[in-house]
């Protein structure tokens, strides 16, 4: 670590010694109608801070803009027959040229009446009229607190919540983790992370390379019927091309999440681009070299992934797009039967220590076909596989331990060791798409499309270790029943070629209504012939402008249909059961305001209500009233209800300042399911009633060339910092609820085998006050420090991420021991992310 501290001071020094001249660099890019992708030819973009300075696009919606100075601006695009569009933190710099692609919305609005204000905020490319932001991959990078993961930056719109700091997931207004449509470049597929599982899409660590991002659309809840077989939400990534204009361009970083390259350029004369990025974790680089003590880590994430995308001009109007996503992921997780513990002191004691070791492997690949029909429409053919392999070992070591004074292990000797559990699994699929977007008249923008995914195959091994309970059930101290033993549990699933696939159909028709009011409808059928199960959704969403382009006053509902996750329709004895289980439904109503301030300052303000129904829930739980019943089967009984209101403030980059105020404040219920019923609802898992998340930063300008004129005692020391001539100085503070939970109580009339030599002294069981109990709640301040140094050909980016700034304990979890006592797991203490990026 210190010698990765050392590299990147030593480049820091040389930066602000040699980058102290003044360069030049240039914006290129391309401007397509957002409907039909027809290029734009005539449309103007000017340089908002260099007035004067600008470039018309060619007949093939092409624009270049030389001889600027490096550093930040905002571009004007204006078209007749279009709404006007201002894009902000625009970066030149003297590297690598990231042509920018442009969509343009048509109207039927009188220039005049659209306020310069409004044209900060482009409804182009938005899913839905509602609930929807779009982020670029600028905001992506410059996020704090967002360690340049797509997932983690989502989290700060409303609505969005995180059960904790180790995973990237989305919790979407009373929504799963595994209610989210995840779409990379047309392709659905299961998840963009490592480490995830087929219950959780998310991760700690994301797949994707935020420079590879072009923008991420994302909607909370009543998005068209485009998008389904999906509850809550949709993420919708588009891949940038590569720079067609140069053969070969370059990024290098280094961070704390990892280290790696991304190569670029043109083919083909420019017919065609490739873009290609491999990373790998640092911390496994820094653990090979320097040893893991070194670090001060007990287990190290290793993982590696890569991606890539080709393009290439069949003819100017039929385009071939390849795309690849892989990902390695794997750490060894083992406890430590030496760990010092401060409530026992001066004791013999005995304890199970359990050592995780998984594997996950993961691909996606595609093939597609997008053909131009001019000012009619475009059409998109999407061949593509995606599939995942995963292995998962947990091993147990029963240790007796002798205790000193501070609680301290003076000796120990591991008496058993045992497997108890493993899950060798392997699932994919493989589908065709085909989407058609036209604009048959001026007042009907049509969409149409269809998709049938099969299994490639599907394989799940599991083995769970036997285990021996017995109970004292007239609490006299004399155990009646036991040893109850619970045998060991081997299955196999196996789900052949062909043999599970789901389809879908869809029609959407947005129409113009009148020049200020648009209405969408839309029809979509799910199916999903394992199970048997279909559903039809219908959809309706309404956009009112009471203000042209200053005032919005919108409307969304629908039914969202789900097919359940998976694994839930399998049994441990392979008889089938759970083979029928009916489609999670959820009915949307969401009503919204948004209102433009100023310039790029822009208020929305929205409420919904979500109701769920056919929500799995295991029978095991139902009856949970009974101690010895078990069961593995899954009734679609459950009901779920979700409502909210929702409060958000973006201040895009103007005069050099940016930032978010976003609140959502919700409750999220569950029917009682069991039987006999305790409660007539409780918080659901997902229920987190007050999220508030701040950002704000400011770009500062000047710094450096004012430093080398300050006096030596300013000048030099200031060498050791990273101060250049353009920085971003950024935070973000996150405060949720804590988390709800179910109270759990130790009992002394049920004791298990421990690690198959000895009786614990009693067991834990959950309460009856289903999610009855709540942890603290959650806060957390990030700070950020960006810096870029500039040279004739290439340039550096440096930043400094400090996590938790103010140390706060975040509880991640309760450790519930077999003695009876527990200990509270917190989330990420303080911890400094630094990070160095050159671009050539």
């Amino acid at each position: 670590m210190r010698t990765f501290l050392l590299i990147v001071a030593l480049l820091i020094r040389a930066a602000t010694l040699v980058a102290q001249q003044t360069y030049t660099g240039e914006i290129s890019g391309t401007v397509l109608d957002s409907r039909t992708l027809e290029p734009l030819p005539q449309v103007h973009v000017m340089v908002m801070e260099r007035p004067g300075t600008g470039a018309a696009t060619t007949s093939e919606g092409k624009f270049r803009i030389s001889g600027l100075g490096v550093g930040t601006y905002s571009l004007r695009i204006s078209a007749v027959g279009y709404t006007s569009q201002v894009l902000t933190n625009v970066v030149v710099t003297t590297g690598r040229i990231l042509p920018m692609l442009i969509k343009l919305d048509q109207t039927t609005i009188e220039v005049e009446e659209v306020t310069a204000e409004a044209l900060y905020f482009g409804r182009a490319q938005q899913l839905s009229p509602v609930s929807a932001n779009v982020v670029n991959r600028s905001e992506v990078l410059r996020m704090p607190g967002g360690v340049q993961d797509v997932q983690r930056v989502l989290q700060n719109f409303p609505g969005v919540a995180s059960s904790t700091d180790n995973m990237n997931e989305l919790i979407v207004r009373g929504g799963a983790a595994y209610e989210n449509l995840t779409l990379l470049d047309h392709m659905e597929i299961p998840s963009i992370n490592h480490y995830s599982n087929q219950f959780n899409s998310a991760g700690p660590i994301n797949m994707v390379n935020a420079d590879m991002i072009e923008d991420v659309q994302f909607s909370a809840g009543g998005f068209s019927a485009q998008y389904g077989d999906k509850t809550s939400s949709v993420m919708n990534l588009t891949v940038r091309e590569g720079n067609r204009s140069r053969a070969f361009a370059s990024k290098t970083a280094m961070n704390m999440a990892g280290i790696g390259t991304l190569v670029e350029g043109g083919i083909a004369e420019g017919r065609g681009s490739y873009i290609f990025s491999i990373r790998n974790s640092l911390l496994e680089v820094v653990d090979k070299i320097m040893g893991l003590s070194t670090i001060s880590l007990t287990a190290v994430p290793k993982y590696w992934d890569m991606q890539t995308k080709i393009v290439y001009d069949l003819s100017p109007s039929h385009t071939l797009i390849v795309n690849g996503l892989y990902g390695d992921s794997r750490i060894n997780l083992s406890g430590d039967p030496q760990e010092e513990d401060a409530l026992r002191k001066n004791i013999l004691d005995s304890s199970s220590v359990q050592n995780l070791y998984p594997r996950i492997r993961q691909l996606t690949a595609g093939l597609s076909l997008r053909s131009l029909y001019g000012k009619i429409g475009y059409s998109m053919v999407t061949l593509y596989t995606s599939g995942s392999t995963t292995n998962i070992d947990i091993h147990e070591d029963f240790a007796v331990r002798s205790r000193g004074p501070a609680g301290e292990v003076l000796s120990h000797k591991v008496i058993s060791t045992r497997r108890v559990f493993s899950n060798n699994g392997s699932e994919a699929f493989v589908g065709g798409k085909f989407e058609l977007f036209l604009k048959p008249h001026p007042r009907h923008d049509l969409a149409a499309g269809m998709q049938i995914l099969t299994s490639r195959g599907w394989e799940n091994e599991v083995y769970i270790a036997p285990d021996t309970a017995r109970y004292d059930l007239d609490r006299n101290g004399t155990f009646e029943t036991g040893p109850v033993i619970m045998p060991e549990g081997v299955f196999y699933q196996h789900v052949g070629f062909g043999d599970a696939s789901k389809y879908y159909l869809f029609v959407s028709d947005k129409i113009s209504l009148l020049p200020r009011l648009h209405l969408t409808l839309g029809l979509r059928y799910d199916n999903f012939t394992y199970s048997g199960s279909g559903a039809l959704s219908p959809r309706l969403a309404l956009g009112y402008a009471l203000v042209p382009g200053t005032a919005m006053l919108t409307f969304a509902t629908g039914r969202y249909a789900q097919v359940q996750p998976f694994p839930f329709f399998f049994d441990r004895r392979g008889i089938g059961y759970n083979r029928s289980l009916s489609d999670m439904r959820a009915n949307h109503y969401v009503l919204g305001l948004d209102l433009v301030l100023g310039r790029g300052l822009k208020m929305s303000l929205e409420a919904y209500a979500k109701q769920y129904d056919r929500v799995a829930v295991s029978e095991d739980f139902i009856y949970s009233v009974v101690d010895t019943f078990w069961s593995d089967r899954y009734l679609t009984t459950g009901e779920r209800q979700s409502y909210g209101v929702e409060f958000f403030l973006e201040q895009k980059q103007v005069e050099d300042l940016f930032g978010t105020v976003s609140l959502s404040l919700s409750r999220t219920r569950e029917r009682d399911p069991r039987i006999p019923p305790l409660v007539d609802r409780y918080a659901s898992d997902y229920d987190y009633p007050v999220i508030l998340t701040l950002i704000g930063g400011k770009v500062v300008k000047g710094v450096r060339s004012w430093l080398n004129d300050a006096p030596f005692y300013l000048k030099y020391p200031s060498y050791l910092l990273p101060i250049s001539d353009e920085m971003e100085i950024s935070l973000r503070y996150r405060y949720q609820t804590g988390r709800s939970y179910t109270p759990k109580e130790y009992v002394r009339w049920k004791q298990i085998r421990e690690g198959g030599v000895t009786w614990s002294h009693g067991a834990w069981r959950d309460s009856q006050d289903h999610n009855g109990a709540r942890y603290a709640d959650y806060a957390r301040l990030d700070l950020q420090w960006l810096s870029r140094f500039y040279f004739s050909t290439w340039n550096i980016n440096v930043y400094v991420a400090l996590m938790n700034v103010l140390d706060r304990k975040n509880v991640f979890y309760q450790n519930y021991r077999t003695d009876g006592t527990v200990e509270t797991v917190y989330q990420f203490a303080f911890f400094p992310v630094v990070g160095i990026e050159a671009e050539f």
